[in-house]
């Protein structure tokens, strides 16, 4: 099972490789250069990337949000306003887990967040701008497992439903919300790849690609101990 789920992986990373396969080298290269011959600053280099289309887009980002917020408390909202017209949603069934489950999930949150603090220092000291948007391509550290270990931070917003569950009713509708994130993280990841990192870094990336899996830290650990084997 495990030699097919890898296959699989694999599989599609190659798939996604030879969609971008035209792209060659990357848009960044001549800005670090210039950062590290003192031609331009951080704040020059920035604004370069925004002229290029290289800087990562916000405006959409709080639809999923407030669907993400709307789903969730939708059903105590409408126990406490007794609208007739949200009754529905006041009667859903809710489920309460069990207090070991709701203390491994803050554990899983409270590391995914130290993940999230540990990679934007990362990327403020290494990724060569002194700023979250960076230039030089990271792959030491969690990058060296996964290609958007940022994404971790999203880890606790995801399970807070089940981490608050008993004050705030999980009901089908808090399901809903939790895969809304899930999706939203991970088309997000897509778009970033597809629209940011492969023209940043052209086949450098592409190779990273090859190298380490999307989310998958389980594979990736096992790749990263197999090339340092190696």
């Amino acid at each position: 099972m495990k030699n097919s789920y890898n296959y699989f992986e694999v599989f599609w990373e190659r798939v996604e490789i030879t969609k971008e396969e035209s792209e060659k080298e990357g848009k960044v290269n001549d800005l670090v250069e210039k950062l590290k011959k003192g031609e331009i600053n951080s704040k020059d280099a920035l604004k370069e990337l925004g002229k290029r289309g290289l800087l990562e887009p916000e405006t959409w980002e709080i639809i999923p949000w407030m669907a993400y917020i709307v789903l969730w408390l939708l059903p105590i909202v409408s126990r406490h306003l007794k609208f007739d017209f949200l009754a529905f949603f006041a009667q859903l069934p809710s489920f309460i887990f069990p207090a070991i489950v709701i203390y491994i999930s803050v554990a899983i949150g409270v590391l995914g967040i130290l993940i999230g603090i540990w990679v934007s220092r990362m990327h403020s000291k290494m990724g060569g701008l002194n700023h979250d948007e960076t230039v030089i391509l990271l792959k030491e550290g969690p990058y060296g497992v996964m290609r958007h270990p940022a994404t971790l931070y999203m880890i606790l917003p995801i399970l807070l439903p089940i981490i608050l569950s008993t004050y705030i009713p999980f009901t089908p509708l808090a399901v809903a919300a939790i895969i809304t994130m899930i999706v939203y993280v991970y088309y997000s990841c897509l778009l970033e790849e597809k629209k940011l990192d492969i023209p940043k870094w052209g086949n450098e990336y592409l190779q990273y690609m090859k190298e380490v899996p999307r989310f998958n830290f389980i594979l990736g650990i096992w790749r990263r101990s197999r090339r340092e084997r190696e």
